[in-house]
């Protein structure tokens, strides 16, 4: 069984109506690590319908929280004056969005459409500014006393005895990240905007009292959490094992969820992260791979599957670098094989999670991608053609579009991740690697010269008389074309020698002549 039909069976009262729930503070650039999460999601949504649950999918932009990190990207001069700001009260970096909140959720937003994920959008800032969460606000100030408690006893931290859940976005200076609420009399908070409350920003010093309604604050981003769940009755939600570490945020929001919300916390399952090399990415530092990126690497139906293929608690590691996109594309064509074959149940469910839209497409042929990424390299060959050879027949328009998808992502790959083994286009220059070339190796390639001599009506023929030269000589095989592939492109492999050799012929002669010494 798939993880997240295995998972959607711990689910309790099945009949109720579910909400599957996200949430990102859009800091800046989403990172490709951010699509663990919002995918984990979509998958466990999908999973959900189709075992018979009424659900919903949201997903919440945290444009409440302050700026307390600046990206490199930004210019400093212009957005250090923001600092501590509410995401949705500052300037976007480029005209046309409404805040610096708006333009990076959008961002985020076009990436995760494109990989098939369409929840309903809930703006953090909208549900305070529309009173959704004031009664909320009102319950966790009243509750403070037990909430410091929560956080004594669960997560290990002491609160003095002015603290409260909620800051201030002061009228003043319009920071909320220096503000803290030193009194609650059950009507109004009394804060100050403090000059060194944290070292990120520096508040104005202003003092005053103000009710806690509407967008006149916000609740700390730990009780923040919570009231989002009672707020948008949220059943399903997963975070990554940052927050589920023992004391973490996740306990926090399940104890401050019963016992000062009064309400049973959703179901949710620790997802591990999506690491780049080994590498966890960071929004607010500027850091790591793009969410947006990633997907100009390789079509969304791998991101897909990248995710889909890896147990929720295990880390999703992927590197665009060396061979790693051609062994996804193989596994990818492998699935959908189990899938139309019906071979395979789990790798097959694996398969029909990772499309992007509806079913998947019914049985076709799947040109090998690492084949397409050689072929591409040699524009006077005729893709189509070349594919409809291997499949045995005509390649459907259906079949078309997959080869041209793949040829697309082929040459992205060639162009910035292939390792140098992959690249095959014949040498202008005789390859230094041909100067380790044997004598026998040497005898081999006069053979070669004298068989392009000939005419070669089709590939297969010079193939199999490159064979029986190598016969003659009592040369292995190996040898006999690591010698061609040594001399034409400094590799001791690569595509089938005779169609390198026929597709190339006036370099190949120059270049063999050279290496064998212009016997």
């Amino acid at each position: 069984m798939h993880w997240a039909d295995e998972l959607i069976t711990k689910i309790p009262h099945r009949q109720a109506r579910h909400r599957v729930d996200d949430m990102k503070t859009v800091s800046g650039m989403p990172h490709v690590g951010s699509l663990r999460a919002i995918v984990t999601h979509d998958i466990l949504y999908r999973a959900m319908r189709k075992a018979g649950f009424k659900v919903d999918f949201t997903y919440v932009f945290n444009d409440m929280d302050p700026m307390d990190g600046l990206p490199v990207y930004l210019p400093e001069a212009k957005y250090r004056q923001h600092m501590g700001k509410p995401l949705y009260q500052i300037p976007a970096p480029e005209p046309g969005y409404a805040s610096f909140g708006e333009y990076y959720a959008l961002k985020y937003q076009a990436a995760f459409n494109k990989i098939g994920c369409h929840p309903k959008i809930i703006w953090s800032h909208e549900l305070y500014a529309k009173g959704q969460m004031d009664e909320l606000v009102r319950i966790a100030l009243d509750n403070t006393d037990k909430i410091r408690r929560i956080y004594s006893q669960v997560a290990k931290q002491t609160k003095p005895d002015d603290w409260h859940p909620y800051q201030v976005i002061c009228p003043q200076c319009g920071k909320v990240g220096t503000t803290i609420v030193t009194a609650w009399d059950g009507k109004y908070v009394t804060y100050e905007c403090r000059a060194n409350l944290v070292q990120w920003a520096q508040g104005c010093g202003h003092e005053a009292r103000v009710e806690p309604v509407g967008e006149n604050g916000k609740l700390m981003w730990k009780v923040d959490w919570p009231a989002h769940w009672k707020a948008l009755q949220i059943t399903v939600e997963c975070a990554g094992k940052d927050h589920f570490s023992a004391g973490g945020s996740r306990d926090l929001g399940v104890h401050i969820c019963q016992e000062v919300f009064g309400v049973k916390p959703p179901t949710g399952w620790l997802h591990e992260f999506f690491l780049v090399g080994g590498k966890k990415m960071s929004s607010s530092k500027g850091a790591g791979v793009g969410a947006d990126e990633i997907t100009s690497i390789i079509p969304p139906e791998l991101i897909r599957f990248l995710i889909a293929r890896t147990p929720i608690r295990k880390a999703v590691n992927f590197d665009p670098e060396g061979m790693s996109i051609p062994d996804l594309y193989d596994a990818y064509d492998q699935a959908a094989q189990a899938y139309w074959d019906k071979s395979d149940e789990k790798m097959a469910r694996t398969f029909e999670l990772s499309q992007v839209s509806g079913q998947p497409a019914k049985k076709h042929f799947l040109p090998r991608f690492r084949d397409v990424a050689t072929v591409v390299q040699y524009p006077e060959i005729d893709n189509y053609v070349r594919f409809a050879q291997v499949k045995g027949a005509a390649l459907t328009e259906l079949e078309k579009n997959v080869l041209e998808d793949r040829v697309k992502y082929a040459q992205i790959w060639l162009d910035g991740y292939s390792p140098a083994e992959a690249v095959f286009k014949p040498a202008d220059k005789l390859p230094q690697a041909a100067g380790q070339l044997t004598e026998l190796q040497q005898d081999y390639l006069r053979q070669v010269r004298l068989l392009l001599t000939q005419e070669w009506k089709e590939p297969e023929e010079l193939q199999q008389a490159l064979y029986d030269a190598a016969k003659k000589l009592q040369m292995p095989t190996e040898q006999a074309f690591g010698a061609i592939y040594l001399t034409l492109i400094g590799k001791t492999h690569g595509p089938r020698a005779a169609w390198l050799l026929l597709e190339h012929l006036s370099k190949a002669k120059k270049l063999l002549k050279e290496a064998s010494a212009g016997g």
